[in-house]
This record gives structure tokens, sequence and C-alpha cells, in this order.
């Protein structure tokens, strides 16, 4: 990391502009002394109308930061200015009057508040070096002292030093902070390069492209919560010819959620070819219940034969399944289950139904139901079964993009899961 230069400035515009109103309120106050405080009965010299004109100044100056841009941009450059002014009216007035004590603390003020306000080492050096050495001279050529010439130099002095120091921790701090950031961007770049692979990893999980079967065209809907999420839709084709399909939904969202839809995938290819949907799925349970536990799955398996349009299914957890016919419209198909790879032994069950052409058979994940309108109410089945009757007439994508559309419209496009469906056109 680069130090800090006049090549290679901080940029603490907002810190910066908020200190150099405070430095020139305090101005203001400090000038407003020769005005409105008795230096006639004092026996000072002070005259007013220099004092008039450096407090209208500071003052206009202070009004311009909060509407003209410029001067905001060049803020510290315009302080630079009125510190030197403000530092060369204050030992001119020392000098007029004898280091009068009042002066001395503006002095005093005017060194201490450029420690905190400037953010470039070289010229605060310059300043305090400048600034110093006339402040010394005017204290030992000044005659009548009205302040001990060694308690003037200390007074004159001690904050110079205050000043760089207040300079060199504030740096020294803000380095730090810009490490920080710097290591921050970079952990987040690396995340979101990270959650990319895993975006890609998710649409390898939700399978799109379907292959032709004869009897069957299936049609499948997906839209993350997060970057990546935690359903994941496959299929494999059985060594008996049947057409093997897993739907499932893994709890939470995210990176991990991913990672355990991707193990449970590759276990459903494994054990697709197992003689039932419940084997399928109790072997998945077995080969991730040690690896996973902080997750658990809910899921559907299916096996379908297009030539007898027979449909065997297991159902874990997961909503039920939905059965569309020309006839009856939506109904649900019976069939209950536990989750699986959870702590609890799974318990699920085989069903079977013969399909005929027309019919359609519809998975959705959770994430479809569970979104809420205004007044709290959520979407659930009713709102579902209604939107499948209302889009009947639609097929393939477009149905689904239909189901997906109407449930985001009750919820005025609030979701809080992943949202995904499964839709098999039986022919």
């Amino acid at each position: 990391m680069k130090s800090q230069s006049t090549e290679d400035p901080f940029k603490l515009d907002d810190e910066v502009l908020k200190i150099s109103r405070i430095c020139l309120v305090v101005f203001s106050s400090f000038i407003g002394f020769g005005i409105f405080a008795p230096v006639d009965e004092l026996g000072l010299y002070d005259p007013k109308w220099i004092r008039i004109i450096h407090a209208s100044v500071t003052i206009s100056f202070f009004v311009a930061t909060y509407f003209v841009k410029w001067i905001r941009i060049k803020i510290q450059a315009i302080m630079f200015v009125f510190f030197y002014t403000m530092s060369a009216h204050s030992l001119i007035l020392l000098y007029w009057n004898s280091l009068y004590i009042g002066y001395l603390v503006g002095m005093i003020l005017v060194l201490t508040c450029i420690g905190v306000s400037f953010v470039d080492r070289r010229s605060l050096v310059s300043y305090l070096g400048t600034v110093t050495s006339a402040g010394i001279l005017v204290g030992i050529y000044t005659k009548e002292h009205q302040v001990d010439l060694p308690l003037y130099l200390s007074a004159i002095i001690t904050p110079a030093l205050v000043s760089y120091l207040t300079l060199n921790i504030r740096l020294s701090s803000v380095e730090k902070l810009r490490i920080s950031e710097s290591q921050l961007k970079k952990f987040q770049d690396r995340m979101l390069n990270e959650l990319e692979l895993a975006n890609e990893t998710q649409s390898n999980l939700v399978t799109t492209d379907w292959p032709k079967k004869k009897g069957i065209k299936i049609h499948s809907f997906f839209r993350s919560f997060d970057q990546v999420g935690g359903d994941a839709i496959s299929y494999l084709e059985r060594e008996d010819g049947q057409m093997a399909l897993f739907f499932a939904d893994v709890s939470g969202h995210g990176i991990a959620s991913a990672m355990v839809s991707a193990m449970a995938v590759l276990a459903f290819k494994i054990h697709g070819n197992k003689n039932a949907p419940s084997e399928c799925l109790k072997a998945i349970h077995d080969d991730l219940q040690s690896l996973v536990p902080n997750n658990h799955i809910s899921a559907c398996v299916l096996f379908f034969d297009s030539e007898s349009k027979q449909m065997h299914y297991s159902i874990a957890g997961h909503p039920p399944i939905i059965h569309i016919t020309k006839e009856n419209g939506p109904n649900f198909l019976e069939g209950l289950g536990t989750l699986i790879v959870s702590f609890l032994k799974p318990n699920l069950k085989n069903y079977e139904i013969t399909l005929s052409s027309g019919d359609r058979i519809l998975l959705y994940s959770d994430g479809i139901l569970e979104v809420f309108d205004e007044s709290g109410e959520m979407y659930g089945d009713e709102h579902l079964f209604s939107a499948i009757k209302n889009h009947s007439d639609k097929k393939g994508d477009t149905f689904l993009t239909a189901i997906y559309e109407d449930s985001m419209s009750y919820s005025a496009k609030r979701i809080s899961d992943d949202m995904s469906m499964l839709l098999l056109e039986i022919q």
C-alpha cells in the first residue's frame, strides 16, 4: 500500500467537509471577538473594519459549502488559505497588543484545528513550520509582554506538536481502514465469483432441457430467492425404460443449500434404478444423513412408464402433487411422507396412478405457496388451484410462467424462498 503523500492523498471528502465547516464556525466566533468585545476599554488595538471583512468572508464560505459544488471540491485548498490568514491575523494582533492572552487563545485554537482538519502531512508540516517560526519571532520581538515568554512559546509550540501527532494518528487509522476495506473488497469479489460459479452449478441442478419421450412432455421452472438456491429438479432414464424424476427442496438458501442439492442429485443418479421410488428416497437419506447435519430435504421421486402411462411415486415431506384433468380440473394426489436427511428415520410409502392423455401432473416447491399479500394472508392452495383453472388453456412453459406471475402479483413480488415447478403433460 502506498504511503500518504501529496501525490496520493486520502479522499475523505465527507469527514473533511464536516470538520472544515466546524473550523469556519470557530474562526467566525474568534473573529467576532474584536467586533463585539470592549477592545477600547481593554486598551487593545483591534480595527473593527478588518474583523468585519474577515468575518463576512468566513461566514460566506461557510454558507457556500452547502450550495457551491466547487467550494466543496476545493475545500482543503480553501481551508489552507483560511488557516494562514487566521494565523497571520492572530500573530499581528499578538504583536500589536503585546501578546494579549485573548489573542493567544485564538492562536492556540487555530493551531489545534488544523491538526484535525487536514489529511495532507506535507501541507500541515509546511504550515506548522511557517506559523510556529513566525509565532516564536513575534514573541521574541514583542516588547512589554503581557504573558511570560516561556509560557507564550510553550503555548505556541505545544498545540503545533499536538496537531502533528493528531494528524499522524488519524492517517494511521485511516490507512488501517483503507487496508481493511481493500481486503473486504477482495473478499467480496471472491465471494461474488464463487456465487457466479455456484449459480452455474445451480443451473445444472434444475433441468430445463428435457429429452423427447413418447407419451410425455416435461417442463420445469425455477426462480432463486438468492443468487443460488436449494431446489433441484433432475431425471434419470432407468434401465427398465421408465423415466425417474427427482424434485427436491433443501432447507435454507445460498451456497450451502446448493451444495446439499448437488449431493442429493448425485445420490438420486446413483439410486434412481431402485425397485420403488420410496427405496430411492431412503437410499438418498442414508447417503447424506451423516454428511449433512444442518439441512433437511423435502422431495418427490416419480417413475413414469410411457407405454402404460403408469406413474409410481413417493413423497418425502413435500407439498402434495397436483393432478390436472380436463374433466375435473386440479386435485391433490394421495400421498404423504416424512422429510429425508433429518435426524428421524424417514417414513415413506409408494403410490401409483394410471394417467390418461391430456392429464397433467404439477409439482411445486413451497416457495410458490408461501407468499403473502399486504394483509398477511398466504397465497396457499386455494389461490394456486384458482390460478391453475384460470390458465388451464395454456401449455408447457407458458402455463408455468402464468402460475409464477399469479403468485408474484398476489405478493407484490415479495418472495421469501426459492420457487420451482415441474410439469408433466401426458400425450
